[in-house]
């Protein structure tokens, strides 16, 4: 008999493994794949600043909970950066300053700039209206930062077993195929397979594009975000299941959101996204989201241009209806953590201690 067991070895399933386990219980994390194979490790690794409250209290708790491994074993590319929320018209514009205006009275320090400032500071950029400057941002490298949190789960004494994959949920325990294992309690954190594993949670996959490139002919001196990336209950809709009219007429495919960011990395080299559109998940299909955000990417900065493309990768992020991550009891001995869709890094580190905290009271 296992004490815990969490079935999804991505940012959901290993925060709340570690929370547990530095909490004294016993937990063993089964996932189907490697660490971080899916979304979790494909990402941009931003944490971002956002207008709903809900979402900033969960990035206050993530990042302190990022903080206590800053003097752990795994250097997972914690830093800070500006978020310049950019505006390429007045339309963008008055979006953007209703934004800043919200995330000010977050306390978070704010900065309304014109085009001219912009292109002053960034002279690659094309015309553009204008923006807001949100301080305080972060990002982290996505891989290295599951593999963190990892090693901080087998340190406080979990058991993280890789290539098993569960197929059913019982009471008493889970089918694998290794055969049944039985737990005192399970912790659903599969991402977009949640649904597989129970009928009642409206969780679905929304596939996501990024890409990495060689180093930029210019320094990047923010993390630029387009403001018509939709705020979470738009994209939200991702969650809900094309009908087979919607596929026939290759609706599926078409964006729920999409819009410029421009991440800088090490090396002067950047990421550049990002896409979200409903998916079929385990489909081909989604293959010109580069080619759209390519597009898009060059008519903000026509100097991106030369830049080479070294990669180019999707993942699958979870989705629920409202956009909001779920971590809540399903039955006895029975809970969820997922649906973090595109919050996972800034959000699933908060959601996984207040559901430890919960599960334990």
């Amino acid at each position: 008999m296992h004490g815990t067991v969490v079935v999804g070895g991505g940012i959901a399933g290993l925060t709340i493994a570690w929370e547990l386990a530095r909490r004294g219980q016993e937990v063993t994390l089964l996932e189907q794949d490697r660490i971080g194979a899916g979304a979790s490790g494909r990402n941009t690794g931003t944490l971002l600043h956002q207008v709903e409250p809900e979402v900033a209290a969960l990035l206050a708790e993530s990042e302190s909970v990022y903080a206590e491994l800053l003097d752990g074993p795994v250097d997972f590319g914690w830093a800070e950066y500006p978020e310049l929320l950019l505006a390429r018209d007045e339309a963008q514009l008055a979006l953007a300053h209703g934004k800043g205006r919200a995330i000010a009275e977050q306390g978070i320090r704010v900065e309304f700039v014109d085009g001219a400032a912009i292109r002053a500071e960034l002279p690659a950029l094309g015309e553009v209206a204008g923006g807001v400057l949100l301080h305080g941002a972060h990002r982290v490298d996505a891989e290295r930062t599951v593999l963190a949190l990892a090693e901080a789960a087998r340190r406080a004494g979990a058991e993280l077993r890789t290539g098993v994959r569960v197929g059913a949920v019982e009471a008493g325990g889970v089918w694998t195929t290794e055969g049944w294992i039985a737990a005192g309690a399970v912790v659903l954190a599969a991402g977009p397979w949640l649904a597989d594993l129970h009928p009642g949670i409206e969780v679905r996959g929304g596939r996501g594009w990024l890409m990495r490139t060689t180093a930029l002919p210019f320094t990047l001196p923010w993390i630029v975000e387009e403001v018509s990336w939709p705020d979470q209950a738009v994209l939200g809709r991702a969650a809900e299941p094309p009908t087979l009219a919607d596929v026939a007429a290759g609706a599926n495919d078409t964006p729920v959101g999409e819009s410029l960011v421009l991440c800088p990395v090490e090396g002067g080299q950047a990421l550049v996204g990002a896409s979200l559109a409903t998916s079929l998940r385990d489909a081909v299909e989604g293959a010109g989201a580069p080619e759209r955000i390519a597009r898009r990417a060059l008519d903000v900065s026509p100097a991106l241009g030369g830049v080479r493309v070294t990669r180019a990768w999707w993942g699958l992020r979870p989705m629920t209806p409202d956009g909001m991550p779920v971590a809540e009891q399903l039955e006895e001995n029975l809970w969820v953590h997922g649906g973090h869709g595109s919050l996972g890094m800034q959000a699933a580190p908060a959601t996984a201690r207040r559901l430890a905290e919960e599960m334990l009271r």
